[in-house]
Formats: structure tokens, sequence, C-alpha cells
């Protein structure tokens, strides 16, 4: 079943790709009060773990996250006292029976800078996580981080430890690029960790790369990419560069100090796009995900337990980490030093809290994460809740088959082309009517990535989605 393809089926494309649901958060004004209502003394379920180590050595220009700069010197100790304090909140969560009858199925361990950590703390927070808690056998553990960080000790504790996958934040193999986006990454320091751990014997190496920035040549860009076919690497994230409002890069360029982007709706940058398509289908990667490639088998572990599977919970520790518990999406204010003082008071740093989940918005919430693979498969969706996607969503769907955006077919609602290229509007489709025009959720505290979806409903869904 198809439908006639229009070019423009929305009033203007939204690309920012986070999609945070439900999107509102709440300050938590009853403390640690909340904790019954994630009823932590019942049997658990398979989850994943999210760790935030919230420290950078310096800010990237165009960054709009939450990062604390260390200083390698670090006078106040900073780096002690908070993996003191991460590791007895991991001792904490680990005492409730939600955690110790479940199944740990993914770790990923980001921030800020995860490989940042000297390697005898990061060795001190995985060996109480496996101390701990019910690790799966066939777990995945992700450190994210930056290849300066890669000694020779912590190269070998990595290539011998608990971690099985490492994603470096490369960006660009281009010197002059990354200076200009203030990127701490440097190219030849990223092509010598990652041969240094595939010398190892440590084989599942993902990149970080992005496209469109400031003053990036096409031809730079497929230099790039060759790069990256003559590497080791299983698995490529890939991303246009943004320009995030009251960032220095975003004065820098006001000023005339750097180079305005390309609009990204041009031929130059859809081309870049299909370099990075060809390339990474001559080096047998397939887009499995929006904006992820990988080889067969190579898939993020991860992210198909967060948003393939049906209501998989997270357990987000660290400041500014967020979790997902008993259809409540909870998590803690940007403030390192307010994290520890409320571990060391024996308190959960909870500051932001939504409303718990419906029936009808864990419906919304599957379609929206399911989607990011392209595909509603029909079958697994009755199996999941015991209803039709067809019936469930059946102005959203006729909306969408209508405009050419996707096809029935072989029991799946599959995006088209033009879909893809839509996908963020699309998903945005079967977002709950009631959470448009919230504009009160601007005034409470809530994540740096979570920013972008709080602002989006606070404006009007015609805007994005017509009439």
């Amino acid at each position: 079943m198809t439908a006639p393809v229009t070019t423009q089926p929305y009033p203007q494309k939204y690309t920012t790709p986070f999609i945070l649901y439900p999107p509102a958060l709440w300050e938590n004004r009853s403390g640690q009060e909340f904790l019954p209502q994630l009823a932590l003394d019942q049997t658990g379920q398979d989850y994943v773990m999210y760790l935030s180590i919230p420290f950078c050595r310096v800010r990237c220009y165009s960054c709009p996250y939450f990062v604390d700069q260390l200083s390698p010197h670090d006078p106040r100790n900073k780096e002690a006292r908070f993996v003191d304090a991460i590791v007895a909140d991991l001792e904490r969560w680990a005492s409730y029976k939600r955690f110790q009858t479940g199944s740990l199925r993914a770790i990923y361990i980001g921030g800020g800078t995860g490989s940042l950590l000297k390697t005898a703390y990061l060795k001190r927070i995985l060996d109480t996580i496996f101390a701990n808690y019910p690790v799966a056998k066939d777990y995945e553990l992700t450190l994210e981080g930056n290849a300066r960080d890669y000694t020779p000790d912590k190269l070998d504790y990595v290539a011998d430890s608990h971690i099985n996958r490492v994603s470096l934040g490369v960006q660009s193999f281009d010197e002059s690029i990354l200076r200009i986006i203030g990127s701490p990454h440097a190219a030849q320091e990223s092509v010598k960790a990652i041969n240094e751990l595939s010398s190892r014997g440590f084989s599942n190496i993902q990149m970080d790369m992005m496209y469109n920035l400031p003053g990036h040549r096409r031809e730079t860009w497929q230099r790039d990419l060759e790069v990256l076919r003559d590497l080791d690497v299983k698995h490529l994230t890939t991303y246009l560069y943004r320009i995030h409002p009251g960032t220095p890069q975003d004065k820098f360029i006001k000023m005339g100090k750097v180079a305005p982007l390309v609009d990204k709706e041009s031929e130059y940058v859809r081309n870049m796009y299909r370099d990075l398509v060809e390339a990474t289908e001559n080096m047998g990667f397939h887009n499995y995900m929006f904006d992820h490639f990988c080889r067969p088998g190579w898939e993020n572990v991860y992210n198909e337990w967060t948003f393939l599977r049906n209501n998989v919970e997270i357990l987000g520790v660290g400041p500014s980490a967020y979790s997902f518990i008993n259809d409540y999406r909870v998590g803690g204010r940007k403030d390192v030093e307010g994290y520890i003082a409320a571990v060391n008071r024996g308190e959960h740093f909870i500051s932001a809290v939504s409303s718990q989940l419906s029936p009808r918005v864990r419906k919304e919430r599957y379609v929206m994460n399911i989607l990011q693979a392209f595909a509603v498969d029909l079958k697994e969706y009755e199996f999941q809740f015991g209803s039709s996607f067809l019936e469930d969503f059946k102005p959203e769907v006729e909306r969408i088959l209508s405009r050419g955006l996707a096809e029935l077919a072989d029991d799946k609602f599959t995006l088209t082309q033009l879909g893809r290229e839509w996908h963020m509007n699309v998903m945005l489709e079967f977002t709950n009517p009631d959470f448009w025009g919230e504009t009160t959720a601007l005034e409470h505290p809530h994540w740096a990535m979570n920013t972008p979806m709080v602002d989006l409903f606070a404006g009007r869904r015609e805007d994005w989605l017509g009439a």
C-alpha cells in the first residue's frame, strides 16, 4: 500500500535527533519520599545502566550539554570524591529487589568523558558493578571517551577488563577542522588509539563522526571516510554538526570569526550524506538505525535494549544521569557537588521526575522508539500490547501513508525514503496531543539533552505537523 509522493509533507522539518518521552519533567519537591513510587521492592526485569562521568578536559565550542571541566591538577580532589560517591550510589541502588532480581543487559559509561577517569578509579567502579549487580552473561559494556585518555596502562586495562566495547568521539581526522570546533581530540591520537586497541585483540570499536562542520569541505569529508575505511572499526555513528544557541561557537559565527554552516537541506550537504552511505556500503556496513552504521553482528546492544524493545528500564547513576523506572523518567540536575553531598547524606539524587506513563503513552513511546529502526512490526506490536497498531493509531497511520512517508507490506509499517528524510516529524505524529503547548515545564529543572523536547512541546503541534 503506497501513496503519491509529496516532497513537502510537513510545514517544516524537525531535525534535532533526540526523542525523550514523555517530554516534560517536573521538579521533585518530595525529595526521598518520591522513592516508593519507583516500586524498588518489586521483582525486577531486564534493564540497562547509564553511568554519567560528568567531566571533560575542555568544552567543545558548540556543546550544550552538562560538563564539569576537570583540571589535571584537581586541587579539590574532585575526581576521588566523585568516585567515592558513585561507588556508594551504585551499592545503594543495588540493594533494592528491583535491581537484584532483574538482569543487567548493557552498561554505558558516558558523560562528559567516560574515559577521563584514572585507570584505578575506572577499575574500582566496574568492580563495584560486577560485584553487586546481576550482569547478564552476554552483557555489553561500552566506555565512551577521548583517544587522548588512552595511556598505555589504560589501553592494557581496557583490553583485559569487563569493558567489551569502546566508543571514540573522533568527529574528524582533519586537524584544522578539530581546532575550529574546539575539539579535544587529535586525529593521529585517534588513529593510534584504535590501532593500539586492535593490536591488543580488542575488536569492538565504534567511532563518532560529524559532517557539515564550519568550513567543512566535501573533499575533507571524503578523506575522513577514506581514513575510516582503513581502520578496524566495527560501528560508526554520524551526526550533522549543530550550532546550539548561546554556545561559544554560536557567538564566534555571529562575530564572523567562524564560517557559518552550509544549509543542511542544500544539495551540497545531501551529497556529503550520500558520500557517507556509499562509503559505509563499500565497507560492508549497514544502516540499522538513524545515524548508526555497523558491520552485521556489531550493532549497539545498549541501543537495542533501550530503544528497540518494549519498556526496558534504565538505571542512570551519576549527576545529570536519567533513569526510566516503573514508567517514570527521573534524574538529577547538573551539579557534581550537589550529587556528592546527596550521596554522602545517604540519599539518591533525584531532582526531576515525569508523570507516570499511562497505557496509551507507553504505546506512543514504544512506536517512537522503534521507528528509529525504520519500521513497526505489526505482529510484535500486537504481542507486546494485545491490540492492533493500525487500530490504535488509525488517524496517524492514515496521514503518514497518504503523504507517502510509509508503506504497509509483509505485516510491517515501514518508512519510505521520504519518511526517512522527515523521520523526526513522522515520529512526532505519534505523540500525545495533550502534551503540546506545555509551557510550565520550561520553568522546571531538566536534563540538557531533554531541553529540545521541552522547548518543542511548549509550541504548537500544527507548526510541525500541519492541520
